[in-house]
């Protein structure tokens, strides 16, 4: 008997195992594929965190589709359901490997989040769909099983979470700098298969089912209601909305680094991780109250972005809170496991809710990233575990607390008052414990988060700067004007992209693009040799380097955003480029497709500006496509790199590409002049490169050569990674 109990005890461990190997597996395929795909379509749509987000929505879909599919499986006959997936992974498995260079290219600058989603459907569709459908069919199957948990199979789904954060965690770290995107989509075609022998095998072991606890042929509870059912959807959508809008918030307004997106969505999935957990480290009660706090506090200090350091850290820790709190109580309010497909299909689709709202419908309905703001609103409102309604009280505090913010501040400033921090303090923590003495019901504490945000929006030493803002699918802008020095300039999230200032003259550029700046005396210097300059620029800005233009010269644009086409030359707000001047011509589109189209020999100087962003299209700076760059030279053309960059060094991926090209680079690292020289001047860094060194000399002695890199920085269509090159220390 002892013999048999053992070996029942390990039997169960081995059933344990292989369900939650399953859905680890099934979760990491999952998030494989997200990172590996955005990668791939890079060439077309460039480095936008829009392209993350647009993905996001996507995945969010699919996911849905797959749960729809396991719910509406689990209706059959066991046999039935495992025949009919074995048959869906089979057909799945005739789209890989998948590679999106490969699929029909149209024009994306005008719908790229439209072109992105069909694109996405098109090409990993099919293997998407069949792989999402591994977690609610295995938690379904485990049911079925002997196994003494069967009844509460909840559990493997925290399995199924952990399999995505380690993923997510290796992509950037482990495989991008390991494996090229094309051996990559090959090791996840294997992926598949293993997964696909997995599943069935979960399928079969069960086959005879049901004879657990967990698989009773009647019912032992009642069916959710529609109000259950909302819930479902609620707390998962919020979280997801909120997922994408702290994203877009700490990408846009504080630190645009892209290694930053995968820390909130690790953070999102420890949340489920903890609330589907067989004993959770972070309880439901203590979570609920952290939240309340923790909202209050980042509504208050949400329209401050510096120090980077402190604010950065501030909103994931609130994020994660939130995220946490919500997926307990999503967690709490599970069903019995005959309608667990059920309960998954409402998670899902309220993934896809919040984050369709956030990537699809905000983009189009503001001008900034105000979803972040609305999705902490809504959080109020769903803090669990208290009551419901809301009295006159609650709406009372919510306008003393926006009467007071904006009120105080008009004051102070309309009578030019000192605004002392310790006051300032006090009355915020005075606001902020009314807040929170209306947690009791949600709706009124979310009034009273409403009220703080509102009055943040509003405050009028908010940019002040700000002429006008806008907003496309790659970021958000706005055009700044500052009195010292007295400058305009376009702001792309929290990168300068040039700008002009006004003189006797006439406008004159500022920050990289000033006379004194190295471009300018590259424009100098090329343009003694000939009369008739063909100039090439990727990446228009706000024009600021049609200052150099001559009459005589042909100049050509190319741009991937038509709203900085329309701010620098239709909007009136910038001068550089005449308004209605036929030349130089503008062409919108990635550049690397748009140059393809160009003759070859077309350009004596060839200028890249589209890495100064911290988001850069990593896809402009492969072997690939500077070789792409040298054929448009002529035989002694220049082609002139911006890499001043924040975040990253690329000055050894330069030096590397360029090496293994066989042609010369040098370098000029500008240094500040001095503000009595020029206020509006900013240091910058331009690589020069030509097909032989002699041609490079008629720059001047300010340039020097690279410092040397090896064969690992060089950047392929197929492998580039931005791990080696962030500057970890900061600059």
């Amino acid at each position: 008997m002892t013999t048999d109990a053992a070996t029942g005890a390990t039997g169960r461990r081995l059933l344990v195992a292989w369900f939650a190997g399953t859905a680890f597996a099934g979760a990491a395929m999952l998030f494989w594929i997200q990172p590996l795909f955005a990668k791939m379509v890079l060439p077309v749509l460039g480095g936008s965190p829009a392209v993350w987000n647009t993905a996001m929505v996507f995945f969010q879909a699919a996911l849905l589709a797959g749960y729809a599919y396991a719910h509406l499986l689990a209706r059959l006959r066991h046999p039935f359901q495992v025949i009919i997936h074995f048959g869906c992974l089979g057909l799945a498995a005739l789209a890989l490997p998948f590679n999106a260079s490969e699929a029909w290219v149209p024009d994306a600058a005008y719908a790229p989040a439209l072109w992105l989603l069909g694109l996405m459907a098109m090409v990993i569709g099919a293997p998407f769909f069949a792989v999402s459908a591994t977690a609610p069919l295995t938690l379904r199957w485990f049911s079925r099983s002997r196994h003494p948990n069967a009844s509460d199979p909840y559990f493997l789904y925290a399995a199924s979470n952990v399999g995505s954060i380690v993923v997510l965690l290796a992509f950037p770290f482990v495989l991008e700098p390991a494996l090229g995107v094309r051996t990559q989509a090959s090791a996840w075609a294997f992926g598949f298969a293993v997964l696909a022998a997995c599943v069935v095998g979960c399928g079969a072991i069960v086959w005879n089912g049901p004879a657990g606890p967990g698989a009773a042929p009647t019912r032992r509870s009642p069916a959710p209601v529609a109000r259950e059912r909302l819930a479902w959807i609620a707390y998962s959508a919020v979280p997801s909305g909120l997922l994408l809008g702290v994203t877009g918030h700490i990408s846009t307004d504080i630190a645009s680094a892209p290694l930053l997106w995968v820390v909130p969505l690790v953070l999102y999935l420890l949340g489920f991780v903890n609330a589907f957990a067989r004993r959770p480290l972070l309880r439901l009660g203590p979570a609920a109250r952290g939240m309340a706090w923790a909202l209050v506090l980042l509504a208050v200090v949400l329209p401050w972005r510096e120090p980077a350091v402190v604010f950065l850290p501030l909103h994931l820790l609130v994020f994660f809170i939130v995220a946490a709190a919500c997926h307990l109580e999503l967690a709490r309010r599970r069903p019995s496991p005959e309608f667990l497909t059920e309960y998954f299909l409402c998670v899902s689709l309220g993934g896809l809710v919040g984050g369709a709202f956030v990537a699809i419908l905000a983009p189009l309905m503001f001008d900034a990233i105000l979803e972040y703001p609305l999705a902490l609103v809504l959080a109020a409102a769903l803090l669990p575990g208290r009551s419901p309604g809301i009295k006159i009280a609650d709406a009372v505090i919510a306008a003393i607390i926006l009467a007071t913010i904006v009120g105080g501040a008009t004051l102070f400033i309309w009578l030019d008052w000192p605004q002392p921090v310790f006051v300032v303090a006090c009355v915020y923590g005075i606001l902020g414990a009314f807040a929170l003495s209306r947690q009791v019901r949600p709706v009124g504490f979310a009034l009273c988060i409403l009220a703080f945000v509102t009055a943040g929006l509003a405050q009028p030493w908010q940019d002040s700067d700000t002429v006008w803002r806008g907003r496309s699918f790659f970021g958000v802008y706005r055009v700044t004007d500052s009195v010292d020095p007295p400058m305009r300039s376009l702001m792309h999230g929290t990168t300068d992209h040039g700008g002009q200032s006004s003189g006797p003259d006439g406008p004159r550029p500022t920050t990289y693009h000033t006379p004194a700046s190295p471009v300018a005396r590259t424009f100098a210097a090329t343009q003694a040799l000939t009369e008739h300059q063909r100039v090439g620029i990727v990446g228009l800005g706000s024009g600021a380097m049609a200052y150099y233009r001559r009459e005589s010269d042909r100049w050509r644009y190319f741009e991937i955003d038509p709203l900085v086409v329309w701010l620098a030359v239709e909007s009136g707000y910038f001068q550089m480029i005449p308004r209605h001047d036929p030349d130089p011509t503008i062409i919108v589109g990635d550049a690397r497709l748009t140059l393809a189209e160009e003759p070859d020999r077309s350009f004596d100087l060839l200028i890249m500006e589209a890495f100064s962003s911290d988001a850069i299209p990593t896809h402009l700076l492969t072997r690939e496509a500077v070789a792409l760059y040298l054929r448009k030279l002529a035989d002694d053309g220049v082609l002139l790199l911006h890499i001043s960059n924040r975040i990253l060094d690329l000055e050894p991926v330069v030096a590397a590409v360029t090496t293994d090209l066989g042609c010369a680079a040098v370098i000029a690292r500008s240094a500040d002049p001095g503000r009595d020289a020029d206020p509006t001047y900013a240091p910058s860094e331009w690589v020069a490169v030509a097909a032989d060194r002699a041609t490079l000399d008629i720059l001047g002695a300010d340039w020097s050569p690279l410092e040397p890199a090896g064969a690992e920085y060089v950047w392929r269509d197929d492998h580039a990674s931005l791990v080696q090159v962030v500057r970890w220390t900061g600059r």
